[in-house]
C-alpha cells in the first residue's frame, strides 16, 4: 500500500484531474455552454461531493464495516445524484 502514499501516485492523480477538467471544458464549449466562475465552482463542489461518496464507501469497506458502507453509500449516493442533476440543469439552463 505504499504506492498510494508515494509521490508518483499523486503525480498521476494530478495528471488525471487536469485531463478531466480540460475535457469538461472542451465538452461544454462543444455544447455551446459558456462556463463562468460560479458554474466552475458548482461543478468543482460536486466533484468533491462525489469523491467523498466514493471515499466513504471504500474506506468503510476497508475498515470491515459493510453495513456502514451500504447505508452511507445509499444516503451519500442519493445526495450526490440529486445534486448532480440539479447542478447539471442549472449549468445547461438557457437564457
Amino acid at each position: 500500500m505504499t504506492f498510494f502514499t508515494s509521490g508518483f501516485f499523486w503525480f498521476i492523480q494530478g495528471i488525471l484531474i487536469t485531463v478531466i477538467i480540460l475535457a469538461f471544458q472542451v465538452w461544454m464549449e462543444d455544447k455551446g455552454v459558456k462556463m463562468i466562475w460560479w458554474k466552475w465552482f458548482l461543478w468543482g463542489l460536486w466533484i468533491l461531493v462525489a469523491g467523498f461518496t466514493i471515499a466513504f464507501i471504500f474506506t468503510s469497506l476497508g475498515e470491515g464495516e459493510p453495513t456502514a458502507a451500504v447505508k452511507g453509500g445509499i444516503i451519500f449516493s442519493l445526495i450526490t445524484i440529486t445534486s448532480g442533476v440539479g447542478i447539471w440543469r442549472l449549468i445547461n439552463k438557457k437564457k
